[in-house]
C-alpha cells in the first residue's frame, strides 16, 4: 500500500521558498531556494502527478507550524548539505 505524502511550503526571510516533503512518517526530503511561490507550486503539481501514478495520496500539511514546520524550526534546515 502506498504511503501518504505530506508537504509544506516554507517562506524564507530572504523571499525564497523551500518545499518540505514527508514520505510516510519517516523520510523527509527538501527542495530549497525557489524564487517564487508559483515556481514552488509548480513543483508541488509535479510531485502530485508523480505520486498519483504511484498510488500515493499527496496532502498539504495543515496547522501552524505542524510537524514539518517543527522539524524545520528546530534547525533541520541548518544541517542539510
Amino acid at each position: 500500500m502506498a504511503q501518504q505524502v505530506t508537504y509544506s511550503i516554507v517562506d524564507q526571510p530572504d523571499g525564497r521558498f523551500d518545499l518540505l516533503v514527508l514520505l510516510g512518517e519517516r523520510v523527509l526530503h527538501a527542495r530549497t531556494g525557489f524564487m517564487t511561490l508559483a515556481e514552488t507550486e509548480e513543483e508541488v503539481e509535479f510531485l502530485r502527478e508523480l505520486m498519483t501514478a504511484c498510488g500515493a495520496p499527496v496532502v498539504r500539511e495543515v496547522g501552524c507550524p505542524g510537524l514539518l514546520g517543527s522539524w524545520y524550526a528546530a534547525g533541520w534546515h541548518a544541517s542539510r548539505g
